[in-house]
């Protein structure tokens, strides 16, 4: 499916769809002056455009359909009901799938798709706990929040997702299955989406071979094939900088043959990741290991990929792809304000949630066909640019003409939108396509 054909099906989602949802989920009793596709487009591309836009400049964007609408005929539409319809929209436009070539880096190109998944929380009023119930007891801090679950194809920029789950789920309950994955993918996450169980699964699919790179979560056993268990401290390399890999099995039961990659790391890296630890540790009431806070002077990585496929060097920079996800998280945040808003009526803030998140889909489509075949795109630049442009998606839907619009916004993220290379501290990108003194930056990670 072409660009425009997703937006296409963008348009048919907020200007036909929407009618059939909002009746459904009761957000429309009848028919009144502002009407339910003027509404839900004037909320997604007004905080688009402006994360912190007011109600009287959400009346003006109504305006562009023809629509005359005062601030309190805009309030008195956030209800339960009408969140329920964003929700919905937000689903429905989360399912389009946009295809898209594959970036010229050989190092990925080996693999079908590669998969990156993370989760970020957002925080809610307490009113909300009922739907969508977080960390937090009764009374407490974070007794509402929502989680988002995100896979991301990092071979093509196609976005999987997001897909909400209560705030309080642990990722390894994650809504996305290990069968989704193609024949021939790479997966990575980080340690939150560690077990031995998801490895096996991904390894022994029933679709074929696929592949993982993941750091060790402490307190893994490793094997010998013949059933001994490994003594890392043992074998753990003694000098900054010093790589060692070795072949293990995990899982006593069904036991994963992987490779086992070590790398010692700088004191002032280990001193940052057990400041992380402490403070990790503070927030859930407990003190981390002796153990836990020695294992930081290493990044002890697992993979099933084979040597033909990735060296040890390959395997280090994939592993730093985990940050990828990382950014379009604190792209979503901080520049799409998803978890921001000026107002403490519940319903409103549910309403504005999941109207940003909506914005944020359609974003990505635009930075997938845009820039992505750059392997040096900035995601920041790129929604940057897509935010002086994007209310002349909601004209086009009204007016027509949506082809020669959606053209015309791509050719404005075909300049301006690159990471400058850094010859200090290499982007990951760099050390993908040139394959420059990896252990400099590594060594951060």
């Amino acid at each position: 499916m072409s660009v425009t054909q997703v937006m296409e099906q963008y348009q048919s989602i907020l200007e036909e769809e929407v009618r059939d949802i909002a009746y459904e989920t009761g957000a429309v009793k009848r028919e009144g002056k502002l009407d339910v596709v003027t509404l839900v487009q004037m909320l997604i591309f007004g905080f688009w455009q402006d994360p912190e836009i007011r109600l009287s400049g959400l009346a003006q964007v109504g305006c562009r359909r023809e629509v005359n609408v005062t601030e309190s005929a805009i309030s008195q539409r956030f209800t339960p009901e009408c969140a329920k319809m964003f929700l919905k929209i937000m689903q429905r436009l989360a399912e389009v799938r946009l295809e898209s070539e594959k970036v010229d880096i050989p190092l990925l190109k080996q693999f079908s798709e590669v998969i990156v998944e993370d989760s970020t929380s957002i925080s809610l009023p307490a009113e909300l706990a009922e739907i969508w119930l977080g960390c937090g007891e009764e009374g407490w801090a974070n007794e509402a929040a929502v989680k988002l679950f995100v896979w991301w194809n990092v071979l093509t920029g196609e976005l999987i997702g997001p897909r909400l789950s209560n705030g309080r789920t642990n990722d390894h309950k994650s809504p996305f299955e290990i069968e989704e994955l193609p024949e021939g993918s790479l997966y990575i996450a980080d340690l939150g989406f560690f077990a031995i169980e998801r490895f096996f699964r991904i390894a022994k699919g029933k679709s074929g071979k696929r592949y993982f790179v993941s750091r060790l979560q402490p307190k893994t056993n490793l094997y010998h094939r013949r059933g001994h268990c490994i003594e890392l401290a043992g074998i753990l390399p003694k000098q900054v900088g010093q790589v060692r890999e070795i072949g293990a099995v995990i899982g006593q039961k069904n036991g994963l043959p992987v490779r086992v990659i070590m790398l010692k790391v700088p004191k002032e890296v280990a001193e940052e990741r057990q400041a992380r630890l402490w403070e990790k540790a503070k927030d859930h009431g407990y003190e981390p290991s002796e153990e836990l806070l020695e294992l930081a002077h290493w990044t002890i990585v697992i993979t099933n990929i084979p040597r033909k496929m990735a060296s040890y060097e390959n395997i280090l920079v994939l592993l730093r792809l985990r940050w990828q996800i990382e950014r379009l998280f604190r792209l979503w945040k901080e520049d799409g304000k998803v978890d921001e808003w000026r107002t403490k009526k519940p319903y409103r803030i549910l309403c504005e949630m999941y109207a940003k998140i909506c914005a944020m889909i359609i974003q990505q489509s635009f930075i997938q066909e845009g820039c992505w075949l750059d392997p040096l795109r900035s995601i920041v630049k790129a929604a940057d640019a897509l935010r002086r442009e994007c209310n002349r998606i909601m004209v086009a839907f009204y007016e027509g003409n949506l082809e020669k619009t959606v053209q015309s916004i791509l050719r404005t993220l075909c300049s301006g939108c690159r990471i400058e290379r850094r010859s200090t501290y290499p982007s990951t990108a760099q050390l993908l396509l040139d394959g420059l003194d990896w252990r400099t930056e590594l060594l951060l990670t």
